[in-house]
């Protein structure tokens, strides 16, 4: 009897030791959102396919800012903006996985909650995001 309890023991910590993909690139959904928001863009980059990468690079100046006030307060509200990641579902055909996750604007009125989507496929296997929706 013992020896099934710690058979099956084994076995359920065996399982909950390999994370599903979806988590995983959760995972990565997190950490991209956290440093997008951390204001830490070429982190935010890295966990980005080159073409996603590149954009961020050439969109997001932070050195562009029409004064230090406008600069401070864009830092202020960006880092803290929140967000919940709610769901990731792998698409069957091509493997990908959909993470869906809303941002909590910093400032915002009430429970202000701005859904949104990002894609990631294995690149070079890694993770990495191909689209934002």
């Amino acid at each position: 009897m013992k020896r099934i309890l710690l058979a099956a023991v084994i076995a359920i910590f065996a399982i909950n030791g390999c994370a599903p993909k979806e988590d995983k690139a959760a995972a990565v959904a997190s950490d991209f959102l956290t440093n997008f928001f951390g204001m830490n863009y070429e982190g935010a980059a890295a966990l980005c396919s080159d073409d996603i990468a590149n954009m961020l690079r050439d969109t997001v100046a932070a050195d562009e800012y029409p004064s230090e006030v406008i600069r401070a307060k864009v830092i202020e509200a960006s880092k803290q903006t929140t967000f919940t990641i709610l769901c990731s579902e792998t698409e069957e055909e091509s493997g990908a996985v959909v993470v869906s996750y809303e941002v909590h604007p910093y400032g915002a009125v009430g429970n202000t909650a701005i859904p949104h989507k990002m894609r990631l496929e294995k690149v070079d296997g890694s993770w990495k995001i191909v689209a934002l929706e």
